[in-house]
């Protein structure tokens, strides 16, 4: 069986690796004209880290971890107000556990799949046409090609999605926030560390990357749902909703370069009644996104690319594979996106009051004591086990 996927990025090249294991012959294609190497840090665990050492990924993934010790959370002058060292974080999941930048778990999934996958790089779905027997994709490059199954796997704003499911509005939830980062020397002794600072509605967190000497820049702030923010526009947005703010905040903003490519998106969830129409199929992101609030985006696309394989080997029928998968995979997407949601407000404070509640529950939980209660609140365990 030949199947497309589209979307090179940690679900789709996750995909590809145990499609092909199973004995698919999958294609990957992917707008961008390789491996991306920006976005942000993860922390990576349970489902994901599972799925990675069934790949026999780990050590290599331990090998290439940003080597943060702790993460503090700093008053406006810089001063600890609470901090959680990693030596705690790796107990709450019992061992299993990476700090990671995200194009680091891409290349490292790429180079396990490249000799063995067809991937595209710089191509992408024009149109999508679906018969009894097949899926006919149409390229960027006008080019038409058939497939037996088409699975989405290209993010939050799905290409796949929209040409198949409809437009992302029916889809997305916005939960109140925009997130940006972007990458600059550290001149502001970041180290081996992740700082976070916090007013009401908005928050600045810095931390070490895995290159040498380079930090990572993480805003997120609440507003209004404006859409995207065109890329030549991020950085005065940035400097106006983070104008007069304390900390190191003012350098951060003054140090980056007009020509550094920010990311910058919405906190947004993808709530969908059914994930598959036909012979067209969507994991990760594009799917059921969870947002970084979660903490478990990558983790569980990973999860989601294993079972939806696993389904399609174990069903003669792909629409009961898609089926299959859904029933199993569901359940444990609806707990994670309820559970980010809840936790939203308590990431980003709206009010003074809720900063002081916020930082008073940071002083408390954060120690060995009440590892179970981490556990809990961090979603650690697998659901392979």
């Amino acid at each position: 069986m030949k199947i497309l996927i589209s979307g090179g990025g940690i679900a789709g090249l996750t995909l590809a690796y145990w499609l092909h294991n199973y004995g698919f012959t999958p294609v990957v294609i992917e707008q961008a004209d390789g491996i991306r190497h920006d976005g942000y840090g993860i922390d990576f665990f349970g489902t994901g880290y599972d799925v990675a050492s069934r790949m026999g990924l780990i050590e290599q993934l331990h090998n290439q971890a940003i080597p943060i010790q702790f993460v503090s959370y700093v008053d406006s002058k810089g001063k600890n107000i609470a901090k959680l060292d990693i030596a705690l974080m790796e107990k709450v999941m019992k061992g299993n556990y990476i700090a990671l930048m995200h194009w680091t778990l891409e290349e490292s999934l790429y180079e396990t799949i490249k000799n063995d996958v067809e991937i595209r790089f710089g191509c992408s779905l024009k149109a999508v046409q679906q018969n009894n027997d097949a899926v006919i994709a149409t390229f960027d490059d006008g080019v038409t090609e058939s497939f037996d199954l088409l699975i989405g796997a290209d993010g939050i704003h799905s290409n796949t999605r929209q040409l198949v499911f409809g437009p992302e509005s029916q889809f997305g939830r916005y939960m109140g926030y925009y997130v940006a980062c972007y990458p600059l020397p550290d001149r502001y002794g970041i180290g081996q560390t992740w700082r976070n600072y916090t007013e009401p509605k908005r928050q600045v967190g810095v931390y070490c990357s895995n290159n040498e000497g380079q930090i990572i820049t993480l805003f997120m702030y609440a507003a209004n749902d404006n859409g995207p923010i065109p890329p030549e526009q991020r950085l005065s947005c940035l400097r106006q909703t983070f104008d007069g703010m304390g900390w190191i905040t003012p350098q951060l903003l003054n140090d980056v370069n007009d020509s550094t490519k920010i990311y910058m998106d919405t906190v947004t969830q993808i709530h969908m009644p059914s994930w598959h129409q036909g012979r067209v199929g969507l994991v990760g992101d594009a799917s059921s996104c969870l947002t970084l609030i979660s903490g478990q985006g990558a983790s569980m696309a990973m999860g989601g690319a294993y079972l939806l394989a696993q389904a399609l080997r174990d069903n003669l029928h792909y629409e009961d594979g898609f089926c299959q998968f859904e029933k199993r995979m569901r359940p444990e997407i609806e707990t994670r996106q309820k559970n980010a949601r809840d936790f939203a407000k308590a990431f980003v404070p709206g009010s003074n009051v809720e900063l002081i509640v916020q930082k008073l529950v940071m002083k408390l939980i954060l120690r060995d004591l009440f590892i179970g209660v981490l556990r809990k609140q961090f979603g650690s365990e697998s659901i392979l086990n």
